[in-house]
Formats: C-alpha cells, sequence, structure tokens
C-alpha cells in the first residue's frame, strides 16, 4: 500500500518520467495498491489551467491521462482518517499542504510515494521517492 500525493500526479503530467514510469510499471504489475484522499484531485483541479499550459496537451488528452490515474487510485473520504488529522497537522505544522496524505498514511500505516523532499524530512512514515517505488518494482 502506498499514499499518491497530488506532487507525484503533477510530476506525472509535467513530464513522462520517473513517477509516471512507477504509476505505468505497477498498472501492469499491481504490487502497491494506492490510495490518496479526496483532497488530491482538489489539489490536480486547481491547477488545470497551469497544467495544460505546461504540458501543451490538449484538454480531452490531459483528461485521459488523469482518468488513468484515477483509475489506479483508490480514493479514500477524510471522514475515514479524520482522527490522525490533528497528529498530522502537528507534525507538518510548518508543511500543511501535506496533512490529508499523512494523516491518510498514519491510518492506513503505509508509506507516502511523494517527490516533496521537505514531507520526506518531516514525515515520521517512510516517503518513497518515484525512484524508490520504481526500484521495488
Amino acid at each position: 500500500m502506498l499514499v499518491v500525493d497530488a506532487n507525484v500526479i503533477i510530476s506525472c503530467l509535467l513530464k513522462k518520467g520517473t513517477a509516471f514510469d512507477a504509476f505505468l510499471f505497477n498498472s501492469i504489475l499491481k504490487k502497491f495498491q494506492l490510495f490518496a484522499p479526496e483532497f488530491l484531485w482538489i489539489e490536480v483541479r486547481k491547477h488545470k489551467k497551469e497544467l495544460l499550459k505546461e504540458t501543451k496537451l490538449p484538454s480531452d488528452e490531459f483528461d485521459e491521462v488523469v482518468e488513468f490515474f484515477m483509475e489506479e487510485i483508490t480514493i479514500v473520504s477524510s471522514s475515514q482518517f479524520l482522527e490522525f488529522l490533528p497528529e498530522a497537522k502537528k507534525i507538518l505544522s510548518e508543511h500543511p499542504k501535506d496533512v490529508p496524505y499523512l494523516a491518510l498514511a498514519l491510518k492506513l500505516k503505509c508509506p507516502i510515494f511523494s517527490g516533496d523532499k521537505v514531507l520526506k524530512q518531516l514525515s515520521p512514515v517512510k516517503v518513497l521517492s518515484p525512484s524508490e517505488v520504481l526500484e521495488q518494482l
């Protein structure tokens, strides 16, 4: 099991590099079950205009790629990990954008799939970079 953060999805959309390869191989090998808080898609949608501009992808192709990720990731309602939010907020007080991801990882007792170096430093749960996930596949 892995909790996926928006950092990885946005990275995949911007350039089809290591993070995208990790998703692609996992979609075939099914080694990891991928989870994310519903907040993930709110973050991705919030940046859609910028991402479309950066990627130069037509909107329908962009939506297809996002659809692929949506099929690979199980979304977990925040109500299912509410009890872990205070602890996650305390740990990430200087990095609040990743609180939902840490809270979900605490609930599921699993690592976070992220390229965020600050999160990796602050998190009490293991944070695996795209290259580390790819190595495990």
